[in-house]
């Protein structure tokens, strides 16, 4: 269980949810260690990676061992449930002990994906509801997938009143928002934010207070425009802090600190100077 995880202080942006061990990555940028150094080395401050199954969830950690600025989310992804060999208690125990990990900051990337059905829904609620109850049991934020499954998503997470954390790549309505914002929940906001049909979604990036939002990538998918079709990273957030910048009237500065002093805040990472 990670608990004020330190951090020293970094310029740049603070990319929420990114896959840099998906195989893409490699395809694309090769050494996929020097990319994220590069990154490091420009204007990118912080990574989390989202893990969607156990064998994602070594690699993410071990990933973050490798980088100071790169932190982990644990969890068994809707679309990976359906393929675990054990049952739940069994994998979820592994869960528990890799989230015992200094740099393992949040249950995720856990939730339902109603678009693939990869896995049957019965069973993605049963995942779902039980990873819920594991993150509070642990004390840790949760990094939740929600696609096309809003009404189910927003039930299940009334019945678990103590559970915090983050809409990541947020699709949901403004009214949903408000729900999520009363709860305490951070949204977090994608590449999606520029595309030409993301109008409904803007209105989400108007309501949402930017003390409450995260920017992410969600690499190697979600390309922002200008870089649509290409493989995503964390560089790219700049075109997604300008979007958002402009609804919210602000500089793209003020977007950068702001969302990663709120990720610090959701994640519970403490920055230091040291």
């Amino acid at each position: 269980m990670s608990v004020n995880t330190l951090a020293t202080v970094r310029d740049g942006f603070f990319d929420t949810h990114a896959h840099y061990n998906d195989p893409r990555m490699r395809e694309t940028f090769g050494d996929v260690d020097a990319w994220i150094k590069h990154l490091l080395d420009e204007n990118v401050a912080y990574i989390l990676n989202a893990a969607t199954d156990l064998q994602t969830a070594a690699e993410c950690l071990s990933l973050a061992e490798k980088f100071a600025p790169l932190y982990a989310a644990v969890g068994i992804h809707p679309s990976d449930a359906g393929a675990q060999k054990q049952p739940i208690q069994e994998v979820l125990s592994r869960v528990k002990q890799l989230l015992a990990h200094p740099k393992a900051v949040a249950v995720g990337e856990i939730g339902l994906d109603y678009h693939y059905d990869d896995t049957p829904r019965d069973l993605q609620r049963e995942w779902f509801d039980a990873q819920l109850s594991l993150s509070v049991a642990q004390n840790l934020p949760v990094v939740i997938h929600d696609r096309e499954a809003h009404g189910d998503m927003m039930d299940m997470l009334s019945a678990h009143k103590d559970v915090r954390g983050v809409m990541h790549s947020y699709s949901g309505s403004v009214e949903m928002a408000k729900v999520l914002l009363r709860r305490d929940f951070y949204i977090s906001f994608s590449g999606v934010v520029t595309f030409k049909n993301a109008a409904k979604l803007l209105d989400a990036v108007r309501y949402v207070p930017l003390s409450r939002m995260l920017i992410e990538t969600d690499c190697p998918y979600l390309s922002p425009v200008p870089m649509r079709g290409k493989c995503n990273h964390s560089g790219y957030l700049s075109y997604t802090a300008a979007a958002i910048a402009q609804i919210k009237q602000t500089d793209v500065q003020t977007v950068m600190q702001t969302t990663k002093e709120n990720a610090f805040q959701c994640f519970g990472i403490t920055p230091s100077n040291d």
